[in-house]
């Protein structure tokens, strides 16, 4: 890793680049962005994501282990937090404008500057302390990046020069950055807790299926077409939580899935999402609608014979229909091309089944994938619809505070292209105390027992991965 990391051709080559910066940036009086990428051998970005973890407030990855693509990245040199509906447009506008006059070497490569994190999921909802450090927008610039795609690996070093900081302080605050992540990383081993962690219950399960109740109630009075109720339930351990850990558990036991994490100071929002929200690459547009769940079966036979009932069960097609007409008309305003299937196939998870509709298009010119989020977002898979409505209704009856949970995370290149995903199957840790949260969609004909069975078994990945079960 030494040799990887670090070298006189690689200083030399960043020096040069931050220089250049310094000077526009003093003469144009504006922040200028630096990049630059070249390859490395291959290595172990969450064995560095563990190691760096007491010295690194900000830490993110998004990882998608069965296509071997990776995003790992390491400090902030830039931060855009923002608030309230536009918060994607208003990142998108800072992160444009600071891309607009970058200095990235080489300009042309396959990867560069990439902003990482995430949002809220509604930035009307009361925040509490437990979401502190995760705003309603908070996306990062890592000053290290590393890239893995396959059997190829990319380092890239990233600084935003300001009229009042020198080119030697960026220097040597990406030395700093460098000389933490070439220490020999540590292997990150699959051993249980000392002891299994307290699980408590935020809310009762008979208040929560009350208001399962009341949600069916509203649908089938006409109030709404489809409302998602989410639930919380909390784990204390005798020692603080391994966030890497549990990362490579998910990775290994979901690997279709996005594992993803957003370290900030002593908090780490992670997971491991069935759920695309976009996806925007060379101009094409992809996603995926995925509502209506069913378990899987105990043999082969049940698990077909599960699929076929959920392929065929009214409730969870109405609930699925709704999602998927919701996002085409979304989408359709944006795209030049829309292909969508007549019918949904069946997602198999570990734990879980999904009806499932991919969606693919062609991007009008000139947009950025965050526009495209803050449209789709929140969808009726996490929401409800009409939105404006559910979004009321969750406010007034879930008594939680989601945070980030059901919001996007995801990263933005910057060309504007980039993938976002819904944040869920995913925990809050703190330390020894950890967050974990569900959520299912209610319709007319809704059962509580049904809805709360099913919220537990998408508990399972979470509390499989702290080691809890």
């Amino acid at each position: 890793m030494e040799t990887e990391l670090s070298g006189p051709a690689l200083d030399g080559r960043m020096d040069g680049l931050l220089r250049l910066a310094s000077e526009k940036s003093r003469r144009e009086a504006r922040p200028v962005l630096v990049s630059l990428t070249q390859p490395i051998q291959s290595c172990d970005s969450l064995a560095l994501f563990s190691a760096a973890a007491g010295s690194c407030a900000d830490r993110l990855l998004w990882s998608q282990p069965d296509s071997g693509f990776s995003l790992t990245g390491f400090g902030a040199a830039y931060v855009i937090e923002t608030a309230g509906s536009r918060r994607f447009s208003d990142t998108a506008a800072v992160w444009n404008a600071l891309c607009s006059e970058a200095l990235v070497e080489p300009g042309n490569g396959p990867y560069g500057p990439v902003l990482m994190g995430g949002f809220s999921f509604d930035p009307g909802q009361s925040a509490s302390q437990v979401w502190r450090g995760y705003p309603d927008g908070r996306m990062v610039l890592p000053r290290i990046c590393l890239t893995t795609s396959r059997d190829h690996c990319w380092l890239t070093l990233n600084a935003v020069l300001r009229p009042e900081v020198s080119a030697e302080e960026e220097s040597a605050e990406i030395l700093r950055m460098r000389r933490l992540l070439q220490m020999e990383p540590a292997a990150i081993a699959d051993r249980p807790l000392c002891a299994k962690p307290t699980l408590s219950q935020l809310r009762s399960s008979a208040g929560w299926r009350n208001e399962v109740a009341a949600a069916a109630r509203a649908v089938r009075r006409g109030e709404l077409g489809k409302v998602v109720l989410a639930r919380a339930v909390q784990l204390q351990a005798p020692q603080p939580f391994d966030p890497a850990l549990a990362l490579r558990r998910l990775a290994t036991g979901y690997p279709t899935c996005v594992v993803f994490a957003v370290a900030n100071g002593d908090g780490c929002f992670l997971g491991a999402t069935p759920e695309r929200l976009l996806k925007v690459c060379k101009g094409e547009v992809s996603t995926t609608c995925l509502a209506g769940s069913y378990p899987r079966g105990a043999t082969s036979e049940e698990d077909r014979n599960l699929a076929r009932a959920l392929l065929a069960d009214p409730k969870e097609r109405r609930e699925h229909a709704l999602v998927l007409t919701a996002m085409v008309e979304t989408l359709g305003s944006w795209c030049a091309r829309l292909d969508v299937p007549e019918t949904p196939s069946v997602l198999k998870l570990p734990n879980v089944q999904h009806l499932c509709t991919p969606i693919c298009g062609r991007l009008a010119p000139d947009r950025s994938v965050l526009h495209i989020v803050e449209q789709l977002h929140p969808t009726p898979s996490v929401g409800g619809q009409p939105r404006d409505l559910a979004l009321r209704f969750i406010r007034e009856r879930e008594a939680l505070d989601r945070g980030w949970y059901t919001g996007a995370v995801g990263w933005v290149d910057h060309r504007g292209e980039g993938e976002f995903a819904v944040a869920i199957r995913a925990a809050l840790l703190r330390g020894a105390d950890a967050t974990l949260f569900a959520g299912c969609g209610i319709v007319a004909d809704s059962d509580p027992d049904r809805e709360y069975a099913e919220s537990c078994i998408k508990l399972t990945p979470m509390l499989t991965a702290l080691g809890a079960c």
